[in-house]
């Protein structure tokens, strides 16, 4: 007799189990995720990260066992936008990037038309956009233009504008909402540069819904 290695432990935990189905029905064939599938499984056995990983994995486990008839008509868009977001999970250590995640596969999986056309730039939004910034977009959708000045503008003359404080935190997010091309220039108004929502927002609204 001899000691179960890691990976047998591993793997006769359901848990486990149930992130390896999940991975091989929806993620194995990419190739970083095929390549690390067995390290990836050895990493489930203990830690924080294990049990993040089990319950997401279960969860979405659960949900193609329910829908398992939608497997047989996965789009290629379908497929590349849950994949995307079950290779993040894998390094995602936030529990607010987990639950995004989490829903984007889930969204990604039960909608078609969410993702359809636009699976490519979803990916990599899904893949690195921050929890932060994401919740900055669902707040402040509501605004249609974003400007970063110290001045105070009459609200009535700017309707549905949000102004950003220079240096200030909300400022760091703006800015990377902008370098994921969520937000771009718009014509100047009131000597200032102002930015409005790029159409993907929408789309990344509806991938990210918490039903």
């Amino acid at each position: 007799m001899h000691d179960k290695s890691a990976l047998e432990t591993a793997s006769g935990n359901i848990g486990t189990k149930a992130a390896a189905n999940t991975v091989a029905v929806l993620g194995a064939t990419i190739t970083p995720l095929a390549a690390f599938v067995p390290f990836l499984i050895d990493a489930l056995a203990s830690g924080r990260q294990a049990q993040r990983l089990e319950q997401m994995f279960s969860e979405l486990t659960a949900l193609t066992n329910a829908h398992s008839e939608q497997l047989r008509t996965l789009s290629d868009d379908q497929y590349k936008v849950v994949s995307e977001a079950i290779s993040a999970a894998f390094y995602t250590i936030n529990q607010d990037k987990f639950q995004l995640l989490k829903l984007a596969a889930t969204n990604a999986f039960l909608d078609s038309e969410a993702v359809a056309n636009v699976s490519d730039s979803l990916s990599r939004l899904v893949r690195d956009i921050s929890a932060a910034e994401a919740a900055f977009i669902t707040r402040n959708f509501k605004y249609e233009l974003f400007i970063v000045s110290e001045k105070q503008f009459d609200p009535t003359a700017m309707p549905a504008t949000l102004t950003v404080r220079p240096h200030s935190e909300e400022e760091i997010i703006l800015s990377g909402l902008i370098n994921l091309g969520l937000l771009y220039t718009k014509a100047s108004r009131w000597d200032v540069v102002t930015f409005e929502w790029s159409p993907l927002v929408v789309k990344f609204l509806r991938v990210i819904k918490d039903a």
